[in-house]
């Protein structure tokens, strides 16, 4: 009787073991670009740098550095992290990547056509990304930091507690302390979808190619039109701050125009035309 007494105890001790060794092998993706210096650390470990093909878990925090850039496929689902960003990996319910960014500006892209959605949140604010492209900053005022979520390819529903507001195409939802979530305008500079691509097979290097996802019209969208308001730039033009002139084409490392001034300076342009632009080899 008491070794019968005392073999659920065993089993529910071994059941828990098995899953903390589950929980702490949980590889979320693996490293598909990466450009400058780029880290992922798990809670009570140091930073690792992150290279071609390494691993991501599901409670790593990723993290770049100035001038660099990393991507991450999750599954068929790619994220984007720019300069100076710190993102928190992590699953949803149903299993899927979860992404909350913390500093920074990161872009989620879906090319997946059904299934459960991905998470991309910033703030207090979370979007559902299936079949997006989404992307997500974080801004500093007064009053503190507020949050934009914003959207190229299909309506991109967003929820903070009670609130929801979707993005349509080309829009941005804005979520600012103390006030209803809304839309506005977005602007045309989209985060850097490549920086140096990784050799990481023929199927993962399909679909992390930026061709899979971009038309050259994007890669080459100019900045927004002095004038005309737009979220987080107002009537700002990024093509006439200060620094490099820059034309479609002239970097294969991702944007063409000149960097959002309220952000992080993107890396100096790289020489030579992006894969599959007309007049370009």
């Amino acid at each position: 009787m008491k070794r019968n007494h005392l073999f659920p105890m065993f089993l529910t001790a071994a059941l828990v073991a098995i899953g903390i060794a589950a929980s702490a092998e949980d590889v979320l993706g693996r490293v598909s670009s990466v450009a400058g210096e780029a880290t992922a650390q798990r809670p009570g470990e140091a930073p690792r740098d992150l290279a071609c093909g390494d691993a991501v878990y599901a409670d790593d925090t990723l993290r770049t550095g100035a001038d660099s850039r990393v991507g991450v496929l999750f599954d068929d689902v790619m994220t984007h992290l720019d300069a100076d960003t710190r993102v928190a990996l992590g699953r949803t319910e149903q299993a899927m990547p979860a992404a909350r960014l913390e500093t920074g500006k990161v872009r989620m892209i879906d090319p997946r056509e059904g299934g459960a959605p991905a998470r991309l949140a910033a703030l207090d604010a979370a979007a559902a990304v299936a079949g997006n492209d989404a992307e997500a900053y974080l801004f500093t005022e007064k009053v503190g930091p507020y949050a934009m979520l914003c959207e190229w390819d299909a309506p991109l529903p967003v929820g903070r507690g009670d609130e929801a507001k979707t993005a349509a195409p080309g829009e941005c939802v804005i979520a600012k302390p103390k006030e209803p979530l809304y839309t506005a305008n977005a602007h045309d500079e989209r985060i850097p979808a490549v920086a140096e691509v990784c050799d990481l097979g023929p199927q993962l290097a399909q679909l992390s190619s930026p061709l899979h996802h971009l038309t050259p019209a994007d890669v080459a969208a100019p900045g927004p039109v002095a004038g005309i308001g737009s979220a987080g730039l107002g009537a700002l033009n990024p093509a006439a701050a200060q620094g490099p002139t820059r034309q479609p084409c002239d970097s294969d490392a991702g944007s063409c125009s000149t960097p959002l001034p309220f952000i992080a300076v993107e890396p100096p342009p790289v020489t030579g035309c992006a894969p599959g632009v007309p007049g370009c080899p």
